[in-house]
């Protein structure tokens, strides 16, 4: 039996320990609490998923696939749409393992203040992901876009005339292992793979992604034909094309494929694609005059210009090839040596700078559109901006659990990069209704968005208390937490969306 403070400092006498301060004498750990609750936190994650109906949809849109036998239900435990949610709520507290399921389990506490209730052991999760394929995967994503389409609804921004963006990009993670199905040696030697992810940018949410292996970060056009189609699919209901405003896509030099541009001119959507640094951009280049050169947008010291350009196999009309030109000082260049910034000098140029014959030279960066209505200098900075997408991706490897994938298994590691996408996603919901992340009524103020990291500090990992009386429950938070008042207007938010 415990004994009372005052009794424990009568058996062990407080004794100065040299700083100033007194000992605490023996430290007993009590019995388990069980009214508080571990993450408590994740009460918003739960009713925000809740009010959407995320887990029905998910469940709805697997129930509809006919290409794959589908993913067992069984009467007792996790359903496959809760399976994919409990992993994305585990990566959310900053789990990165399939065992790290365990952690969340075990607080029973808060199993109705989370988003699954009651989460499969981590050899039954990791057993059922295995059941997973490609086209069930690919349904999470549709049941993804539609909560987030209802979000923009309830809230008022169904982005009715703006411009619709989507930024496709890939990324490397490295894996570890004498077997990871699926995988392969990437350019620097390491058993890694590669996943192909399409954002939409005005909402900051991924609306698909694609698992291969490390050597194929370069798709071939039809590959990636395939993937902005299925992001295009996965907007709005009357989205651009049918003539709700324009569609853009930005590209990364990986996907500069003739078939991409060509699915793209079918889809009725546009393109800024970056252009690989070849003979035939230098000697575009060479075309260019000194006068037409001007001063890029918030980028000082560089300028732009453009010229008529026309790759080999494109039927349609001339294309705009924007060139933006970077001064870089001989200093620079020495400071810089290794760095990938160095190719965007001319080759003949770079060479004169390293050995000290010039003071200054020029990196070039070459981006092909079909966009007529619009100057050289928007277009190149409105291309310049698709480096969100790489902030996406920075957020779901080190924010969430996407800078590994844990199994052996392919398709459980497909389904692990849909988790982490789900919880990407998540983070972005919440950052649209609450007001720690600077979220403002009105359909015409985008909210500001607080990474993955830092919304696990301020909501998602903060223990509470569950206390319940005159049929209300409260949670109470620890002593020293500054962050209450945020808390409560988040799920005051939440719950004003409606049923």
């Amino acid at each position: 039996m415990l004994k009372p403070a005052s009794e424990v400092d009568d058996d062990h006498p407080e004794s100065d320990d040299g700083k100033g301060g007194r000992s605490l004498g023996r430290i007993l750990i009590g019995e388990p609490d069980p009214s508080l609750v571990r993450f408590g936190g994740l009460v918003v994650a739960g009713e925000l998923t809740r009010a959407l109906d995320l887990q029905g949809r998910i469940d709805e849109q697997l129930s509809l696939e006919r290409r794959a036998r589908p993913v067992k239900v069984r009467r007792r435990g996790a359903s496959p749409a809760q399976l994919v949610l409990a992993l994305a709520e585990c990566q959310l507290v900053g789990g990165s393992f399939f065992s790290d399921l365990e952690e969340v389990r075990s607080d029973e506490a808060g199993a109705r203040l989370r988003i699954v209730s009651e989460i499969p052991s981590a050899p039954a999760a990791l057993q059922r992901a295995k059941q997973f394929r490609r086209v069930h995967c690919q349904r999470v994503e549709r049941a993804l876009a539609d909560a987030g389409h209802e979000l923009d609804r309830r809230l008022g921004r169904e982005r009715s005339m703006e411009l619709f963006t989507i930024d496709l990009d890939a990324t490397q993670i490295e894996v570890y292992g004498r077997y990871k199905q699926g995988a392969a040696r990437n350019r620097q030697g390491q058993l890694s793979y590669a996943p192909h992810i399409a954002f939409w940018a005005q909402t900051g949410r991924a609306l698909c992604g694609e698992l291969v292996g490390g050597n194929r970060e370069k798709l071939t056009g039809q590959e990636c034909a395939r993937i902005a189609r299925r992001a295009i699919s996965l907007l709005p209901q009357g989205h651009p094309p049918q003539g709700r405003g324009p569609l853009c896509l930005r590209i990364d030099s990986a996907y500069y494929q003739i078939e991409l541009l060509n699915a793209l001119r079918a889809e009725r959507a546009c393109f800024t694609v970056s252009v690989p640094r070849s003979q035939a951009m230098w000697k575009a280049l060479a075309q260019i005059p000194e006068e037409a050169w001007q001063d890029a947008l918030e980028m000082p010291s560089a300028q732009v210009a453009e010229i008529t350009y026309t790759p080999q196999g494109w039927k349609a009309e001339p294309l705009r090839l924007i060139v933006r030109r970077a001064v870089f000082s001989a200093a620079q260049i020495a400071r810089l040596k290794g760095s990938r910034r160095l190719k965007t000098i001319h080759p003949d140029q770079l060479q004169l700078a390293l050995d000290r014959e010039i003071d200054s030279v020029y990196g070039y960066s070459f981006t092909l559109t079909d966009i007529h209505c619009q100057p050289a200098a928007w277009i190149e900075h409105f291309h310049r901006h698709r480096a969100q997408a790489e902030e996406r991706l920075k957020d779901a490897k080190l924010g969430q659990a996407l800078r590994h994938l844990p199994s052996g298994d392919e398709h459980a590691n497909r389904v692990w990069l849909t988790a982490a996408l789900t919880a990407l996603n998540l983070t972005a919901l919440c950052c649209d209704v609450s007001p720690a992340a600077g979220a403002s009524v009105g359909p015409d103020v985008e909210p500001q968005r607080r990474h993955a990291k830092t919304l696990r500090n301020l909501i998602f990992c903060i223990p509470l208390r569950i206390v319940r009386t005159a049929r209300r429950l409260i949670l109470r938070p620890p002593a020293g937490y500054r962050h209450r008042k945020i808390l409560q207007d988040t799920l005051d938010a939440i719950h004003a969306l409606g049923p």
